[in-house]
């Protein structure tokens, strides 16, 4: 019995993470505004016919969060126009994403367009989103089917 418990806490520390990060609940084409900006932000993409998610963040390190989402998903486009710090120095370190993500510094009317037309316009990858859905999926159906024999053994030997 504690030979058991022993090798099924082995096994599932043994496992490594699969995604410790979390699951990207924004949209693939979005803007990183705040509280001032975020309104002017939407409207300037209505009037122009842009539709694009508009999303208020309060924090350098709610922003910084959803950035490192765009290193996995090679659909995310983002267009920054609050927390440009946090943008560039991401970009600093990940050069390979300026295309997909654009930092807007100079905050009028007309380079906030010129930004959102980039970040529609922006190449995404061609990679399909089923694809990432799989080796998670198989990892969990092995995990569980670890657990639940760990489980029934452990229940058919007190029965017995």
């Amino acid at each position: 019995m504690k030979k058991i418990l022993i090798f099924l806490v082995l096994l599932i520390v043994g496992i490594t993470a699969v995604s410790a990060h979390g699951v990207d609940v924004t949209a693939d084409t979005m803007v990183i505004a705040n509280d001032t900006n975020g309104q002017l932000v939407k409207d300037i993409a209505d009037a122009n016919g842009i539709n694009i998610s508009v999303y208020k963040f309060t924090s350098q390190d709610e922003v910084e969060h959803i950035l490192e989402h765009s290193l996995n998903n090679t659909n995310k486009r983002i267009l920054i126009v609050a927390y440009q710090d946090s943008g560039k120095e991401f970009l600093k370190n990940h050069q390979n994403l300026s295309d997909r993500i654009i930092v807007v510094d100079d905050l009028n009317n007309d380079s906030i367009l010129d930004g959102l037309n980039q970040i529609i316009n922006a190449p995404t990858g061609n990679t399909d989103s089923g694809n990432n859905f799989g080796l998670p999926l198989g990892i969990g159906i092995i995990i569980g089917l670890i657990i639940g024999l760990g489980i029934g053994v452990l229940i058919t030997k007190k029965k017995s």
